[in-house]
């Protein structure tokens, strides 16, 4: 998940941006993020709500591709 989290950048409004591709396998299956892909919390990517995987990780929950 490590590489995967270094792969985004949070924007000030709390979106996550993808800054470089990034793959990730995960209970829901594979995720490919391109470059550029912008995600806000309460969208859903591949069954999966990635701002909200990745604000998850950045405070400790380990729970990773729960679509919620």
């Amino acid at each position: 998940m490590e590489v995967f989290f270094k792969a985004f950048r949070r924007n000030a409004d709390g979106s996550w941006t993808c800054v470089t591709a990034a793959t990730y396998e995960g209970t829901h299956g594979r995720i490919q993020v391109t470059p550029g892909s912008t995600f806000t919390r309460g969208t859903t990517f591949m069954n999966v709500d990635l701002a909200r995987m990745l604000d998850d990780y950045v405070s400790g929950k380990q729970d990773p591709c729960v679509s919620r």
